[in-house]
């Protein structure tokens, strides 16, 4: 597990379930020592749709538009995933996109960002960005104080696509961290972090704060075109394991618009092994923000010793992995080898087919033509290696 995804399980106001073989609890202590780990476990989203807190009421805004010439990116999105002018061109014209705003008349042609203010506190929905597996939508704070040292917090929301809750997602506020290319955290302008002081910087130089939401689903195409609705209720501050109302805005702020995006991705037929570990890589799908890989696996099992709850001894019987997707080299040599934040990983029909699959959301934008390999972590005695991989070639 790279450091950058540890913080950001520390940091999510969604507590992730576990899945199978998820590690979660190994992330503490390795925050300071992450340099010395061999086993990467990445923060897998559940396939289960996990049910966020609901506010007491659904708020009406009336009917709202997009407007795609907007183009005033997030930091979140920009500086937090490394989008580079060119990759945000791209993005904007393939369509994938949206900026939200209010819906305009003919007698009135100013451009007005969908926003609301309660007590004080404005919340503007920023934009959004959609493909066929992910979505991420960021929001913008205004007008709250947060104390030094503290943690932001909405004490509910509530996120509906299509009118349902059938998706799995992560929240949190933006801090500025962005992971390394040695897997370390380090701040978006690349200078290092002091770990002797509060390393978060959840309010930027203009003193506002960004909300970041990144929505995921297995089935392909699952938001495209689909209505979303985000209501946010009272703003405060995080303690180790709640809500807290010290310093809180009371208020409530709902939006709407339509996840608008793109389907354009690169797809590869393969038939490559990943060493002697009896996995074939077959096929890929690679777009900006995701990645599905699927393998062929034989499923097989292994026992795991434990305790319950009360330190009784239990065994369960836990699946084999295949070696995990870990990240990408591009055609003029850069490697993301920590590239692959949250997602799943396993077998998601039958496993007597031995159809293996990994599908992830990227840490940073990337362009998928000029992806050259991916890269999956090697095991060795049962640890994960974090400087050698298994490279499969792709768009040769």
């Amino acid at each position: 597990m790279s450091e950058r995804d540890v913080i950001k399980i520390l940091q999510s106001d969604i507590v992730l379930p576990q899945t199978v073989q998820e590690r979660a609890d190994e992330a503490f202590g390795q925050i300071r020592s992450i340099s010395a780990v061999k086993k990467r476990r990445k923060a897998r989203f559940t396939k289960k749709k996990i049910m966020v807190l609901v506010a007491a009421a659904v708020l009406a805004l009336g009917s709202i538009t997009v407007y795609a010439a907007c183009r005033n990116w997030s930091k979140s999105l920009s500086e937090g995933m490394g989008t580079t002018e060119e990759q945000q061109a791209q993005l904007e014209e393939q369509g994938a996109v949206v900026f939200p705003i209010q819906e305009q008349t003919q007698e009135d042609a100013t451009i007005t960002p969908q926003s609301q203010t309660c007590n004080g506190v404005t919340v503007t929905a920023v934009q959004s960005i959609t493909d066929y597996y992910a979505a991420h939508l960021v929001f913008k704070i205004e007008g709250y104080e947060l104390p030094e040292g503290a943690e932001p917090a909405f004490e509910n929301h509530m996120i509906t696509v299509d009118g349902g809750m059938d998706y799995n997602m992560t929240a949190s506020f933006y801090d500025g961290l962005v992971t390394g290319a040695d897997g370390m955290a380090e701040y978006a302008d690349g200078s290092p972090i002091d770990y002797e002081g509060s390393i978060v910087r959840y309010v930027q130089d203009d003193g506002s704060m960004e909300y970041w939401i990144t929505l995921f689903h297995e089935e392909k195409g699952h938001f495209l075109g689909k209505d979303v609705h985000v209501e946010f209720e009272n703003l405060g501050i995080a303690g180790k394991a709640e809500y807290l109302s010290d310093n809180e805005v009371q208020g409530k702020w709902s939006f709407d618009w339509n996840l608008q995006g793109t389907d354009s991705m690169c797809e590869y037929t393969l038939e490559e092994s990943l060493g002697d570990t009896g996995a074939v890589v077959t096929r890929a799908e690679i777009s900006p923000i995701t990645m599905h890989v699927e393998y062929q696996f034989p499923y097989q099992t292994r026992t795991e010793q434990g305790f319950d709850e009360n330190g009784n001894p239990v065994s369960t019987e836990q699946f084999l992995e295949a070696p995990p997707l870990a990240g990408v080299r591009l055609k003029d040599g850069t490697a993301y080898p920590y590239l692959c934040g949250g997602g799943i990983e396993g077998y998601l029909g039958d496993p007597a087919s031995g159809v293996y699959e990994a599908i992830y959301v990227n840490e940073r934008i990337i362009t998928p033509d000029q992806v050259a390999y991916l890269l999956f972590l090697k095991n060795v005695d049962g640890q994960y290696l974090t400087d050698e991989f298994y490279e499969v070639p792709v768009n040769q």
